[in-house]
């Protein structure tokens, strides 16, 4: 049963749930901008977050897993329960099929406006197309950064598990977690970049988490 706190529907057969913390992130991101842009922006975040779970989603159904699908503040999450032994390159492609769904459909969308998501100058003489571009080029392809908990940071993991076994993924996180505190103090002494300490930051509470949990 749902509680007050979040919201249950099933989109193509995947449960999916959005907790409050989903919707009042977009509340804050349309708050920002309160204009067509903003609404843009609030919007494509929303729909490419879901695109990007989907995603996931379909890949391990197509890999005999049962998936749902979780939105909360800032993030979505994929979780799924095997039904049978999954192969190291079907895991990599279970993390990478997320962000391929989100730069996939986030550059058809720009296609109004760019023929190309790198055509940066044509993106940005429309508000509206930077807003798209953000919200799905962008952030689809910086998942692919191998940082931990991003895509990139389990493919990662999954590529080095032969030779690393179990500790594989507390290795990736502890390599995460060094390279996030080098980018975040290297962003707060570089002015054009101090904005980026916040999301250094809640990198960083979180792989700092992960590792507790490894333990």
């Amino acid at each position: 049963m749902a509680t007050s706190g979040e919201r249950r529907f099933s989109l193509l057969g995947f449960p999916v749930q959005a907790t409050n913390g989903f919707w009042f992130f977009l509340l804050i991101v349309f708050g920002l901008d309160p204009g067509v842009e903003g609404l843009v922006l609030a919007t494509s975040l929303a729909v490419f977050t879901v695109i990007h779970e989907l995603g996931h989603a379909l890949v391990a159904r197509r890999l005999g897993a049962d998936a749902a699908i979780s939105l909360g503040f800032m993030v979505g999450y994929t979780s799924f329960q095997p039904t049978r032994s999954i192969s190291t390159p079907g895991r990599m492609a279970l993390s990478a099929a997320g962000p391929t769904a989100h730069i996939a459909v986030g550059w058809l969308c720009l296609l109004p406006w760019a023929a190309h998501p790198l055509d940066v100058d044509a993106i940005s003489a429309s508000g509206v197309a930077t807003a798209v571009w953000w919200a799905g080029v962008v952030i689809g392809a910086a998942n692919l950064i191998p940082l931990w908990p991003l895509d990139g940071g389990h493919l990662l993991s999954h590529a080095i598990g032969p030779l690393f076994g179990p500790s594989a993924v507390r290795l990736v996180i502890g390599l995460s977690a060094t390279v996030t505190s080098a980018g975040i103090l290297w962003a707060a002494r570089t002015p054009e970049w101090r904005s980026l300490v916040v999301v250094g930051a809640l990198l960083l509470w979180s792989q700092v988490s992960a590792l507790r949990l490894s333990r």
